[in-house]
């Protein structure tokens, strides 16, 4: 069971979601820290699985102060950030290590499978305004040979249709994007880009029936 500890946003919706994952047998409420940098401050004590950030929070902090922080707390915990940041602040988001981008219109039942996923180690993108949505379930055999980047990489290559908008997305250039899908084609064994998108399907990483771009 994933100790989630909430943060940020109004009170009345972060009561929500700390209702909907108590009434789950997958997640459970560690606390409410209604104040992030409080929440960011007591989170080496803490220790929980997720933090649950509400995206508002991010607008009304200090940002340099915020994202050094929430790099440092994504490096011993899985940030989950609830909200509908535009492509460019996802991949801000994204590079900081958080693996996780909720919209805030997301029904209960998926919801929960979300932060599951995210507990897991795996990567969950689905934010109306973004251009990418994945599900991605990282705890599979083939897929031990790659870093958590790779594994991100990966995931975006399925969703993707060129190096180039894989690069905006993650704030790199196209020729750092090639060198990562090298590297995984060597890794995974793997003969081409469309071998990649297979692979990231059939392992799981990235749910059928998401939409691709």
């Amino acid at each position: 069971m994933h100790r989630v500890l909430l943060t940020g946003g109004p009170a009345l919706p972060r009561e929500a979601c700390a209702r909907v994952i108590e009434d789950s047998v997958l997640l459970t409420v560690q606390a409410q820290i209604p104040a992030l940098t409080d929440a960011l401050a007591r989170l080496p004590a803490m220790k929980p699985d997720i933090l649950l950030v509400d995206a508002l929070a991010l607008a009304a902090s200090p940002q340099s102060t915020t994202l050094r922080s929430l790099r440092r707390a994504a490096g011993h915990t899985a940030v989950a950030v609830i909200g509908d940041p535009s492509a460019e602040e996802a991949g801000s988001l994204l590079r900081l290590g958080v693996t996780g981008i909720l919209d805030p219109h997301m029904e209960a039942a998926p919801f929960v499978m979300a932060l599951d996923l995210i507990g897991r180690g795996g990567v969950v993108i689905s934010s109306r305004s973004d251009v990418t949505r994945i599900c991605a379930a990282p705890n599979t055999p083939e897929l031990d040979r790659l870093s958590t980047r790779e594994r991100q990489i990966l995931a975006l290559v399925a969703t993707q249709p060129d190096n180039g908008t894989l690069a905006q997305l993650l704030g790199i250039s196209p020729l750092t994007v090639k060198s990562h899908v090298n590297r995984i084609l060597r890794k995974l064994g793997a003969s081409s880009r469309a071998h990649l998108v297979t692979i990231a399907y059939e392992s799981g990483l990235v749910s059928p029936g998401l939409p691709r771009y």
